[in-house]
């Protein structure tokens, strides 16, 4: 599927691109990688779960270096930049969760149950 409009320089063929030097490019050996995107449907919860709580581990583990890019890339003060990749695994640890409940009726029902009884 090739890209359309303003995606027809990122999306080449089935193979995304990436810009580098002023210039889209392709990879140099040839080799791609799947994407994966665990928010589809056709993804069980529990792998969904699995793969969100490995990117917000993943962020926790490597927070200096994706801070690091963030004030190269878009000049983002350092204090910053670090909170930033803070709050981001904890929004992608917070939706691994929110996603695995939205597919455990009980699991809402009994959250909505608790919180009912402190609010009343």
């Amino acid at each position: 599927m090739a890209g359309t409009g303003v995606f027809a320089e990122i999306l080449g063929g089935d193979v995304y691109r990436y810009y580098v030097d002023g210039e889209w490019k392709e990879s140099s050996s040839g080799k791609t990688i799947a994407i994966i995107n665990p928010t589809t449907r056709k993804t069980q919860y529990k792998k969904r779960t699995k793969v969100l709580h490995k990117a917000a581990t993943i962020l926790k583990e490597h927070k200096a270096p994706v801070a690091e890019y963030l004030v190269k890339e878009i000049a983002k003060p350092a204090k910053d930049a670090v909170t930033e990749v803070v709050r981001l695994e904890d929004l992608v640890s917070y939706y691994a969760e929110e996603g695995s409940d939205q597919c455990r009726p009980w699991a809402r029902a009994s959250w909505a149950t608790a919180l009912g009884r402190i609010l009343f």
